[in-house]
């Protein structure tokens, strides 16, 4: 997770980062708290940055606990 945000970067909502990845927003939402994918919140909202969401989504991950 990004303290400031970065204006210059694409940035999509969870919702629309949940329909491109077919991750859930609760997912996205932890792997942003968790640094994983770079975004921001704003208010109650969070935003994923999209070159940070590609990235990711192309580096193979385990699936399941």
């Amino acid at each position: 997770m990004l303290k400031d945000i970065d204006a210059n970067r694409e940035h999509i909502p969870t919702s629309e980062a949940a329909k491109r990845s077919g991750f859930s927003m609760v997912h996205l939402r932890r792997l942003l708290m968790t640094g994983k994918l770079e975004g921001f919140q704003f208010g109650r909202d969070w935003f994923v940055y999209t070159d940070s969401l590609e990235k990711y989504m192309a580096t193979p991950h385990k699936s399941g606990p």
